[in-house]
């Protein structure tokens, strides 16, 4: 059965905002949406729903829009041809938890504590003590002084104690397993030391361990199938929502159910995509049938690039250089989509630099909410680039942090335990102060910086010569902006320094060991050990070592939708 706790003196904190100012651009727009306060909004249903879909390690490369040559992605497709296409959109990070804190809060993790570091860790695990603070202002918070509804489904990656979870961050409910599914025993990964991998489902006040291991065959169909239902209701009740699904695809392991096994020319990889986007498709449609369509701002993006280290089982960066982990733009360029039926025109392609982190501001002024006025916000609104095909970008620049800066960095030329603001992007021009590679320990120190002139080589195969006028004059600019920039910081506790501890980790049964003594500690579903599709790699990206069968056991999406409260 399910076990669920009681969150006792569980302190949910939420940031009441100012009032909204004017959204001059956007009042011309759409005039009844953004009336103040004081001048009543006649309608809730007049404020856009917002759904974001977030997928994890998705290189600029992956999908057929935008450029695969054997990866199908009809929905996606269809997404990016109804709405825009950015080709420079850019993520906060090279690497998931300070990417998803940057999404969430519309400002860059060196801020919140987040920005990781290469001696402490840049990524929370399943028994980390630290998460996003709970004085940072997330979207759903925000979104809150407006009445809407909201939920998260899927990879949290910002702490996995209750008062971390996103029931404790302005969301109304949370169905999903709260970091990486690399992260747990599962059946996909059964030589995992840490704890089974847990499939979460809270609220403010309660918290309950659905499954310990969950059935990975199962998990993208059911985080669909609960987003169907998020959305069938609260559209139904003309109550404006916010829904975030974060999938666990396509980490790795990459973990698919029986209907999409083998069914592409990627090998597992590409059958795991294929059943990120059948369930993007599954979203969508019930998004057209509750008549939300023209109501619903709809975002897709990735959280960092592939971790090319998997080598097979990881993703592409196309013509990108490098990927996950590293500040070449292949760590921390992704594909970007928004569509919003009947006011973004369909099927344009967008060159302007914008960020995950843009989602944030742009999705509040598009619902008449004012900025956080206390902190400092990172991210830009970017509706005027949604609404006209002239509209530049509100960055000047953008910064690549590899963590926090780190005193003593490359004393050698090996020295790899190294931290800090990499690289800068000014226009048109990327200057980087280090680099590495994702297969190298190396740091190499660039002083003066490596710089490239980034729309004509987005490669990064030809620096500018240091000698020409070119060269100075970018050089000039990016000192000056990097001097701003540090000014605007504050000091923050890094949360990776909280270190971990096992007695906070998500555990159903401490003495499970006693039921199931063959099985590892905080196991209560022992039945999703047993892999039922797919031949299994158990190690970093190498060939297959283990195949495991049984009986195919395929569950449909429509099946789930009978068995919504798993």
């Amino acid at each position: 059965g399910n076990r669920s706790h009681l969150l006792k003196g569980l302190s949910i904190t939420t940031h009441l905002l100012t009032n909204p100012t004017s959204h001059s651009f956007l009042s011309k727009v759409f005039p009844a949406a953004y009336k103040t306060e004081n001048e009543n909004i006649t309608s809730k249903w007049q404020l856009p729903n917002f759904l974001i879909l977030f997928a994890d390690d998705l290189g600029m490369g992956d999908l057929s829009c935008y450029g695969h040559p054997t990866q199908m992605t009809p929905n996606l497709d269809k997404l990016a041809a109804e709405g825009i296409r950015f080709t420079q959109w850019y993520s906060a990070f090279h690497i998931c938890t300070p990417s998803r804190a940057a999404m969430m809060t519309g400002r860059l993790p060196i801020r919140s504590g987040l920005a990781g570091s290469n001696w402490a860790g840049s990524v929370l695990t399943s028994s980390s003590r630290g998460g996003l603070p709970l004085n940072e202002t997330t979207i759903a918070e925000a979104l809150k002084q407006k009445n809407y509804a909201t939920m998260a489904i899927g990879k949290w990656h910002l702490g996995q104690q209750g008062k971390f979870l996103p029931t404790a961050q302005g969301f109304d409910e949370y169905y999903g397993i709260p970091y990486s599914d690399d992260m747990g025993n599962s059946a996909w990964r059964p030589n995992a030391l840490d704890v089974p991998l847990p499939l979460l489902h809270s609220t403010p006040m309660n918290i309950t361990i659905v499954e310990q291991p969950t059935d990975l065959n199962l998990l993208t169909n059911r985080y669909a199938a609960k987003g169907v239902q998020f959305i069938k209701e609260k559209s139904a009740a003309k109550i404006p929502w916010l829904l975030y699904m974060a999938f666990n695809h396509v980490h790795t392991p990459s973990f698919v159910g029986i209907q999409h096994c083998n069914t592409t020319l990627r090998g597992r990889f590409g059958d795991a995509l294929a059943e990120m986007d059948d369930a993007i498709g599954q979203i969508m449609s019930v998004v057209n049938k509750a008549r939300a369509d023209e109501n619903t701002v709809v975002f897709f993006t990735s959280d960092n690039g592939p971790w090319l280290i998997q080598r097979l089982q990881s993703g592409s960066a196309g013509l990108l250089r490098d990927g996950k982990t590293t500040t070449w733009e292949g760590g921390f360029r992704e594909p970007g989509i928004i569509r919003w039926k009947g006011k973004i025109k369909a099927g344009r392609i967008s060159t302007e630099v914008v960020t995950t982190y843009d989602i944030f501001p742009t999705s509040l002024s598009l619902a008449g909410i004012s900025l956080p006025s206390d902190r400092h916000i990172d991210g830009k609104d970017i509706s005027e680039i949604l609404f006209s095909d002239t509209a530049k970008t509100p960055h000047e620049c953008i910064f690549y942090y590899k963590g926090i800066d780190s005193p003593g960095c490359l004393q050698d030329d090996k020295h790899h335990v190294c931290s800090g603001l990499w690289a800068v992007r000014c226009g048109a021009y990327k200057a980087h102060f280090y680099t590495r590679n994702y297969n190298s320990p190396v740091v190499k120190l660039h002083d003066p910086p490596l710089i490239f002139q980034i729309e004509k080589d987005p490669g990064e195969s030809y620096p500018i010569n240091q000698n020409t006028d070119e060269y100075k004059n970018v050089k000039g600019k990016v000192e000056a902006e990097v001097s701003k920039h540090k000014q605007s910081l504050m000091p923050v506790p890094n949360q990776f320094l909280a270190g971990s501890d096992i007695s906070v980790a998500v555990c159903c049964d401490p003495d499970s060991k006693i039921r199931y003594p063959t099985h590892p500690k905080c196991t209560c579903n022992p039945e999703n050990y047993k892999v039922d599709v797919c031949e299994m790699d158990y190690g970093q990206g190498n060939s297959i070592s283990t195949t495991i069968t049984s009986t195919p056991r395929a569950v449909k999406f429509e099946d789930l939708q009978e068995q919504i409260t798993l």
